[in-house]
């Protein structure tokens, strides 16, 4: 395929123009587009891998869900660019992002209290009809006008039975550390930091899992003894607007209304295609993190985990595809990506059932250059194994890192691989057992 900036001035679907790239995500693209009307839009773009279905039936389960702080989607469906087939979804413009505020400064109790009472009936919506979102984070939690949302294009269905409780219980862990960046700019509780109520104690038994949404959203609730509403006082429409709309004349401030012509597109923070791990809150948590951990791995014991890097830069290779920048910029390379698989390639597409986890780090439409790029990995790396994968026969030319593996093995052998030097928008995927 082509590098992502390359596809700007095309039309999607003859309706939606591809303007600006915002930015490359994996093997996804956020471009800015207008819809029918004229209207400004997002428009995320995946490069299809076999599970164009699966992808489909999530956007059709979430968008069937009308909850007002999730970001709505629009359209979505196939369609084909340079005989590429490509998955498309048009979204609702978003004005800022609450990763963009944080890196200034952090939110008042009052603008993270919008925040929280945003978030948890989004996630309570979804939980409701089985979904989950796994990724809820500054980056994913956006402004439109006056309402914060939720980005709802990486939602996916919960799986079957006791396991749907554990990966809900990922989303709740995710939204308190959420609330803990907004109020502190940092994952963990600095030392001796009391927080103001309620997000003391939400935060606090969020972390060790013995809150789930009901009782964080009873402790919102402004009936709740541990939230008291301050005063209203007049919005101070002197300061520029940015993710949370308050009420306060000092830190909190409103966002103005924004006409649809002249709106600024923001698009989401790259997606991690992992849980989030649980932290450590207080001593007795981190000891049953430790059993658990300890249990597992003699339960399930593999062998050892091959190292991994991370934006490593690869030597230049004029003929080479460059890996995909995190960063989202209209003149970013974004036709690679990462992936673990076989070295060979069979004849003819595969098919079945999918049960093999690849870690994928670039992408390339030559088998050459693919090959360039492994021996490259090889010499630098030998322990991570890079092999040359073409899951259909043909192109696209996977460069991938560690073999076939487990999700949980593919997960942490891509966050180790970023760590080392690939780069970021490595990911890892299932792929067909077939495949090779």
């Amino acid at each position: 395929m082509q590098l992502w900036n390359e596809y700007e001035g095309r039309i999607v679907a003859d309706q939606f123009p591809l303007k600006t790239l915002l930015a490359p995500e994996g093997r996804s693209a956020f471009f800015s587009t207008t819809n029918g009307s004229g209207a400004t839009a997002v428009i995320r773009l995946i490069e299809a891998h076999f599970d164009e279905p699966e992808i489909l039936s999530r956007w059709t389960a979430v968008s069937k869900v009308d909850q007002p702080n999730l970001i709505k989607l629009k359209k979505f469906g196939q369609t084909t660019l340079d005989e590429t087939a490509l998955l498309y979804a048009v979204m609702e413009p978003s004005d800022a992002s609450l990763a963009d505020i944080l890196r200034e400064r952090p939110l008042s109790t009052k603008e993270t209290m919008q925040i929280a009472t945003s978030l948890v009936p989004a996630l309570q919506a979804l939980h409701a009809v089985n979904l989950v979102h796994e990724h809820v984070e500054p980056g994913n939690v956006l402004a439109v006008g006056e309402v914060i949302k939720l980005r709802s294009d990486c939602i996916r269905e919960a799986p079957e039975g006791a396991d749907a409780n554990e990966f809900k219980a990922r989303d709740v862990h995710g939204l308190v550390i959420t609330l803990l960046q907004s109020l502190t700019q940092q994952r963990f509780l600095p030392s001796g930091t009391t927080l103001p109520a309620p997000f003391q104690e939400i935060i606090t038994n969020g972390i060790s899992g013995a809150w789930g949404l009901p009782q964080i959203a009873a402790a919102l609730a402004p009936s709740s003894p541990a939230f008291t509403p301050a005063p209203k006082a007049e919005p101070n429409r002197d300061v520029p607007s940015a993710v949370v709309p308050s009420t306060a004349k000092s830190t909190a401030y409103t966002p103005p209304a924004t006409p649809e012509s002249t709106r600024r597109v923001v698009a989401p923070l790259a997606i991690e295609d992992e849980p989030r791990r649980v932290l450590p809150w207080t001593t007795i948590a981190a000891v049953v993190i430790l059993a658990l951990f300890l249990g597992w791995h003699f339960l399930h014991k593999t062998p050892p985990a091959i190292p991994t890097l991370a934006t490593m830069p690869a030597p230049a290779n004029p003929n080479a595809t460059t890996a995909k920048d995190a960063s989202p910029s209209p003149t970013t390379t974004s036709a690679t990506r990462t992936e673990s698989v076989a070295a060979t390639q069979s004849s003819a597409p595969a098919t079945g059932p999918r049960t093999q986890w690849r870690v994928v780090a670039f992408t390339y439409n030559h088998e050459n250059q693919a090959q360039d790029k492994a021996a490259q990995i090889l010499s630098k790396h030998a322990d991570l194994k890079p092999e040359v994968f073409a899951p259909r026969g043909h192109a696209p030319y996977l460069v991938t890192v560690g073999g076939a593996m487990s999700r949980d093995e593919a997960m942490t052998l891509r966050r180790r691989a970023r760590s080392e030097g690939l780069p970021r928008d490595t990911y890892a995927q299932n792929f067909p057992a077939n495949a090779r």
